[in-house]
């Protein structure tokens, strides 16, 4: 497929392709590894003299630079320079000899930082020439100049530096797990005790998280992440002050946003995603942890103030609020204490007074719940991304209640999770029996914690699981078993049922977006606000170019390069239909992006229909 001849980004003060031009290649610290040259676009060349239209339109504006972005000669890859010094660098494609730029970034840190990286784990490393090697795979010949062996022994080369990575994680685990359990070495996988198979597990997110922060920490790129996070969350607070909401809920909205932490991709145990901490290109914002982490690819590949605008402005959502009126719920209160007794390291008697005590007031418990009301509710309804949702009745909201309660519990039946917490002692394939650490512990069974988790999360159903086996009379095992899943998905089925009534037209669960029933507005949200508070933050700079520049850097994301979507908008538009997906899609997230504020700072035109929403909650169409 050919590529359509392009002049320009029509209306930007310079013309994006007429002013491409070849960097040097330039070396980088020690390594021998040389940047392929990449296109540059600068606002001092002669051919960006300002002029033409000096208004564009905004869709029109982005729409082109994603075109242009992935023409003949720059191919994802392009360093802007801003008219008030430094520069903005889109690293989207691929290095001369065929690597992602991410992936180079994320092997080159790890050769900056070998000795930052856990010391048994450099160990295995070194035996194994493994940063040697690396450093050789980066300076491989290009594709084009390999002979068909030099291609299979780069392939092999490739796919050998990855594996010795890989083991090198394994031996570390085997090494620290054998200090901690003298027979662990000396016994096979499925011979390990309960208890040594869950310290592994948590082991080994331990060692993901040192290793992610071993390769990040002081990198260039998650330093700019951290001060411009720190700018937007001033910005924020700012802007909060000058919105037209009522008094609660602007104190609610800054405390929310001052509570935020940013940690690294992968940094905490509890949100380890290898693919993250590598070279994936996108970012998360942590619920139920009021955290938010930008993934490596991310903050190595675009400019990186939009993204963090999103993802804070999630801390102000819907789902949030929802989370933390389910969490500060007297059910979860008193489901908490349950669970932070039996948790505990040396846990108390349970109170089985105060458990019959619980399940007898659990009617006025629920009744709680249907006192939910989310903050600018014609806001949200605006947001939503599908409007023409029903209203369930109570039969539909019964069904979905008690169907997600029965898969949670087919879920933990078929891992013998209500087994294991039952019996003090379990048996080993060799016909041993062992102590069981998970006994009445859900939290160390599921290697998880209260505060990290939702109200009807599978933890919240086993703490409720193990308070009635344990307050349960019934002599005969099996009975007392049964009876007590059955009493807990009775109290679960009332509990979701609840949830869901307060979720209500906004709710995100599946079964009620599938069902025509709800429509989340939380990613619709986030870039509503987002969009407003990258518009404040701009205007901070004088200089037009610098911020569309600026604007248009941080939404490469939103260029996929050429794809089928790309080649068939109308037909991905339908299909798009389709999908459970919370995002606004294609050209119409791109429409999106262009809030009233923020065309106003980028000084360009609405150029495209698309329903707005504001804080007022109406809807209209802005001419």
């Amino acid at each position: 497929m050919g590529y359509p001849e392009r002049v320009g980004i029509r209306g930007l003060p310079v013309s994006l392709i007429g002013s491409l031009v070849l960097l040097s290649a330039c070396s980088l610290d020690s390594f021998r590894f040389k940047e392929p040259a990449i296109a540059r676009i600068s606002p001092e060349t002669p051919e960006a003299a300002p002029g033409g239209d000096s208004s564009p339109g905004c869709l029109s504006m982005l729409n082109e630079y994603c075109d242009s972005l992935y023409q003949p000669g720059v191919e994802g890859n392009l360093i802007i320079q801003k008219k008030k010094g430094g520069s903005l660098r889109v690293l989207q494609g691929k290095t001369v000899n065929g690597f992602s730029q991410v992936f180079v970034e994320f092997a080159r840190s790890k050769l900056r930082n070998r000795r930052h990286l856990p010391p048994d784990l450099q160990l295995i490393l070194n035996a194994h020439q493994y940063f040697e090697r690396l450093e050789q795979l980066l300076n491989r010949t290009p594709f084009e100049h390999m002979t068909l062996m030099d291609r299979v022994e780069a392939h092999e080369e490739e796919s050998g530096i990855s594996h010795t990575w890989d083991l090198a994680i394994r031996d570390t685990l085997i090494i620290r797990m054998s200090r901690r359990f003298k027979e662990y070495a000396r016994t096979p996988a499925d011979l390990q005790p309960p208890e040594v198979i869950h310290a592994e597990g948590m082991e080994r997110k331990i060692l993901l998280a040192q290793i992610s922060s071993a390769i990040w920490k002081d990198h260039r790129n998650w330093k700019k992440v951290q001060s411009t996070f720190e700018t937007l969350r001033k910005k924020t607070l700012l802007l909060i002050d000058t919105l037209p909401v009522e008094g609660g809920l602007r104190r609610e909205w800054k405390e929310r946003i001052a509570s935020v932490r940013l940690v690294l991709p992968g940094s905490l145990p509890e949100i380890v995603d290898r693919d993250c901490s590598t070279t994936m290109m996108n970012a998360y914002y942590y619920t139920p942890l009021n955290v938010i982490t930008v993934c490596a690819g991310d903050f190595n590949s675009e400019e990186i103030l939009p993204t963090l605008a999103h993802e804070l402005s999630h801390a102000l959502d819907n789902d949030r609020s929802l989370h933390l009126f389910f969490k500060n719920s007297r059910i979860s209160r008193s489901l908490e204490e349950f669970n932070r007794n039996m948790c505990s390291p040396r846990p108390t008697d349970l109170s089985c007074e105060r458990w019959r005590e619980f399940k007898s007031g659990i009617p006025e418990l629920l009744s709680e719940l249907g006192s939910y009301r989310p903050n600018l509710p014609e806001l949200q309804r605006c947001l939503k991304k599908d409007r023409d949702t029903e209203t369930p009745g109570a039969d539909a909201v019964r069904r979905i209640a008690t169907t997600t309660v029965r898969e949670t519990i087919r879920d933990l039946a078929a891992e013998d999770a209500f087994i294991r917490i039952t019996q003090d002692k379990l048996p080993l394939n060799n016909g041993k029996r062992v102590e069981n650490p998970s006994y009445m512990n859900p939290c160390l069974f599921l290697q998880t914690h209260w505060s990290d988790e939702t109200l009807d999360s599978e933890l919240s159903l086993l703490t409720a699981f193990a308070a009635e086996y344990r307050c349960s009379t019934e002599r005969d095992s099996g009975l007392r078993l049964e009876q007590s899943i059955r009493a807990t998905q009775v109290l679960f089925d009332g509990l979701l049922e609840g949830m869901i009534l307060s979720e209500g037209e906004f709710s995100d669960r599946k079964a009620m977006i599938a069902e025509g029933y709800s429509s989340s507005p939380a990613e619709r949200f986030a870039d509503f606000f987002g969009s407003r508070l990258i518009a404040s933050q701009l205007e901070d700079s004088p200089s037009l170019w610098d911020r569309r520049m600026t604007f248009l850097a941080g939404n490469s994301w939103q260029c996929p390069g050429p794809s089928l979507s790309q080649a068939f908008p109308k037909e991905s538009s339908v299909l798009r239909r389709y999908l459970l997906n919370a995002h606004t899609d294609g050209q119409d997230r791109r429409k999106e992006s262009f809030s009233a504020p923020l065309r106003e700072v980028l000084g360009c035109e609405k150029d495209f229909e698309w329903p707005e929403c504001s804080l007022s909650g109406s809807s209209r169409d802005t001419p």
